[in-house]
């Protein structure tokens, strides 16, 4: 299941925004605005990856945008879908930073926070309205787990499938095995950086020739996924 942090000091707003993101098929993670900046963990080290980060402001709470400048310069957040949901009041500061890739002024109706993810989602992951990201004729449903080429499905093993949708949903970026292993695999994971290997050997080999060759070996770094 897609996991959702949110980040804010207002429990009111933060349970209202965990029901709707549950509804949307989310596990919502509620994360005090200005406590540690990773829940469960050293401030530096990632538990997991989350699929979609939530900045909320509510009347009377502090302004967002050092937490979201923070957000964004993470090294591991950066590139993490990013939603500021506030009270007018923090309006003007959220539009004037730009860390944000979607904004949510309150009240907002459940169908428009519906709208704003799935179309953050869409620009920075490239997972379009149905879950489903497409490079050719290579489709990843994100919603249902499975994978497609030219319309036949491909069977993958479960942490084959996480490894493949983080790369397809983060391409052109080069990542490093440690870095793959703590946002595929987890902090807690206590297997080397050859596991990673192996499992790209797997992927490309069940993507076959016509999609192998999109996953790029950076020598002396780590994975690329090319569109």
């Amino acid at each position: 299941m897609a996991e959702a942090w949110i980040y804010t000091e207002d429990g009111e707003f933060g349970g209202e925004l965990a029901r709707e993101l549950a509804e949307l098929g989310y596990s919502p993670r509620r994360i005090r605005a200005n406590g540690s900046l990773l829940p469960g963990a050293d401030q530096g080290t990632l538990p997991r990856r989350p699929d979609l980060l939530v900045v909320a402001a509510g009347a009377g709470g502090p302004a967002p945008e050092a937490l979201m400048a923070r957000l964004r310069d993470h090294e591991d957040l950066g590139e993490v879908p990013l939603v500021a949901a506030v009270d007018p009041e923090h309006l003007s500061c959220a539009l004037s930073l730009g860390d944000a890739h979607e904004l949510l002024v309150r009240p907002f109706a459940p169908g428009e926070l519906e709208a704003r993810v799935r179309r953050v989602r869409r620009d920075v992951n490239g997972v379009e309205d149905e879950g489903v990201v497409r490079v050719g004729s290579l489709e990843v449903n994100v919603a249902t787990y499975q994978v497609s080429i030219a319309g036949e499905p491909v069977s993958f093993a479960y942490m084959e499938y996480e490894l493949l949708k983080f790369l397809i949903t983060h391409p052109r970026r080069v990542f490093s095995r440690e870095s793959l292993l703590s946002a595929v695999w987890g902090y807690d994971y206590y297997g080397g950086a050859r596991t990673v290997d192996v499992h790209v050997r797997r992927v490309r080999a069940k993507l076959g020739s016509e999609h192998a060759a999109r996953i790029k070996t950076v020598r002396s770094v780590g994975y690329r996924f090319e569109l």
